[in-house]
Order: structure tokens, then C-alpha cells, then sequence
């Protein structure tokens, strides 16, 4: 009769702490961040890095939005070729 009561005993507070342990595992499991957000900055994600550019290529780019003149372009590309006409 002993050994019923103790088993009896166990089951009484072993029961309840899994039980807890289970729900727990369970809030863990749904409010953690998911392997995509977890590597978020905290304000979205990371900025791409812009890609490298050719010195010619950012002449180009500069001469299509206007911010230099066709002479310049034109000065500074025979420059970067290695072409000087002075």
C-alpha cells in the first residue's frame, strides 16, 4: 500500500510540472523569431551593398542623369583610357 502512495505522490507533482513545461515549450515555439526576421536588422533588413562600380561606369551613369556635359564627359573618359590629347 506503501508503494501505491508514493507512485500516487509522484504522479500528483511530476503531472502538473510537465504539463507547464509543455505549455511553455509551446509559447517558446510560437512567439520566437523565425530564422528570416531573426537576421533583421531591427528596423528591416539589411541595406544591400551597393555594387562595384567601374570609374567609367560612374561616368557614364553621371553623363546620362545630365550632372556633366558632353565635353566633360568626353575629357574625362580619354582620361581614364589612359588617352591623353593635350
Amino acid at each position: 500500500m506503501m508503494m501505491f502512495h508514493s507512485a500516487f505522490a509522484l504522479l500528483f507533482f511530476v503531472v502538473p510540472l510537465v504539463f507547464v513545461g509543455l505549455i511553455a515549450l509551446v509559447v517558446w515555439a510560437v512567439t520566437r523569431p523565425s530564422p528570416q526576421t531573426a537576421s533583421m536588422a531591427p528596423y528591416g533588413p539589411p541595406a544591400a551593398m551597393p555594387s562595384r562600380e567601374s570609374p567609367l561606369d560612374i561616368l557614364a551613369r553621371r553623363f546620362a542623369a545630365g550632372e556633366i556635359s558632353a565635353d566633360e564627359y568626353q575629357k574625362a573618359r580619354d582620361l581614364l583610357k589612359g588617352d591623353s590629347k593635350s
